[in-house]
């Protein structure tokens, strides 16, 4: 089944009617590069992460679930033993809650000896003579509540002692961050000490024409709530792209998440604050790749966007065109090295190369003409079946046969 475009979805259209006819382009833009994560993607991504660790870093491991920590407030109570308090007094769990159950599946899945602490109290770390502490969250924008919670973590004079005498070593562990974000955890923790599943798509890293990035600014800034202390690209600036099943993160645009406009009382939120409303839940389980293609097919069906009339194209021929015109763009050069990036079969390619003949985006050669470069230009962010791919090792030692001079 294809994916849905949240800009189909009743709350997509409730949030777009938000702007003026023709902004909306532009909000639908916005609001279709979202990235959805659900809790299957979450669970088993950070769990492959972990295990990955558990390979590389000093056993036994102490897995923390990152919290809200404020500026002075330290993760232990006093005493040697400490346990830590795990849910912040005055608030429901956030996050860290989630985190904390699928830590604890990847504590009970390994088997003895067990690499990972059952819980990272003082004495358990103590007793195990813990050599590493990874802090593991969903989420880092700014990179500020994770390096927060490592100076709590090491305000208790017993993990400052571990750490004086070398006896400690800190990592991260993170689903997703930001380059902003990566940037300033490596800072904080080391290059080599900060684990990510992917970095984050933001405004700044999508790859649109930089009238579209400009257009995007222009909204954020102007929907904006005045009554806001949030900045137009979301906490920090950060302008993030990503929303998880549990949790839309204030690093979101703040159009998409705040939840009314002052003076504006017919405004209809997406998000409610960092809330996911119950009725788009079901577009979290579907695949990101699949919708990031969808919405590349639409906008070069819009005349505005490309330099030929798509939208008198059948579906499947617009679909299979796009996808030979990124693979000729990287240099595919046979229609059965096509086939092979594209995942089509063949005589899909030959129709889909012809027709692209027809319209003077390629030649004969597979050679992207000068109009053929301006239409790609229109979707550089969709993927092949190829981008899929995984390197095989071979424990065959290499010998080289011939010897190139370097240049």
């Amino acid at each position: 089944m294809t994916a849905m475009l949240l800009s189909d979805t009743q709350r997509g259209r409730n949030w777009l009617s938000n702007f003026r006819e023709d902004e909306r382009a532009t909000a639908t833009l916005l609001l279709d590069a979202l990235e959805l994560v659900g809790q299957d993607e979450l669970r088993i991504a950070l769990t492959e992460l972990i295990q990955t660790l558990r390979d590389e870093l000093a056993t036994p491991i102490a897995l923390v679930p990152v919290r809200e920590l404020d500026y002075d407030q330290g993760y232990y109570p006093n005493g040697r033993d400490a346990k830590p308090r795990l849910l912040p007094t005055a608030s429901f769990p956030g996050s860290e809650a989630i985190i904390a159950n699928i830590l604890t599946g990847a504590h009970r899945a390994e088997t003895w000896p067990k690499p990972f602490l059952g819980s990272p109290s003082l004495r358990n770390m103590r007793a195990a003579k813990c050599h590493t502490i990874v802090l593991v969250d969903d989420f880092s924008g700014s990179g500020h509540r994770i390096t927060r919670f490592l100076r709590g973590l090491r305000k208790h004079k017993t993990l400052q002692s571990w750490v004086s005498y070398g006896l400690i070593e800190f990592h991260v562990a993170v689903y997703s961050a930001t380059p902003r974000a990566l940037r300033r955890l490596e800072i904080v923790f080391g290059p080599d000490k900060v684990h990510i599943h992917k970095v984050c798509p933001t405004i700044a890293n999508r790859k649109w024409d930089p009238a579209d990035v400009e257009s995007v600014k222009r909204l954020c800034r102007t929907y904006l709530s005045d009554r806001l202390i949030s900045p137009s690209f979301g906490y920090d600036s950060t302008g993030s792209l990503l929303a998880f099943s549990h949790c839309a993160p204030n690093n979101l645009p703040t159009i998409l998440w705040q939840e009314f406009r002052y003076g504006h009382p017919s405004w209809f939120p997406f998000f409610m604050d960092k809330g996911v409303p119950l009725d788009i839940h079901a577009q979290f389980g579907q695949d990101n790749d699949e919708r990031k293609q969808a919405s590349a097919l639409r906008r070069l069906r819009q005349p505005a966007h490309a330099a030929i009339l798509w939208s008198q194209l059948p579906s499947n021929d617009a679909r299979d065109m796009m996808l030979v015109l990124t693979a000729v763009g990287r240099r595919a050069r046979s229609r059965e090295l096509v086939a092979e990036l594209t995942g089509l079969a063949l005589p899909e390619v030959r129709r889909a190369a012809n027709l692209c003949q027809s319209f003077e985006l390629i030649d004969q050669r597979l050679h992207l003409t000068d109009r053929g470069r301006r239409e790609l230009g229109q979707f550089r962010t969709v993927r092949l079946a190829a981008d899929n791919f995984q390197l095989n090792g071979s424990s065959i030692p290499y010998y080289p046969q011939k010897l190139r001079a370097g240049r």
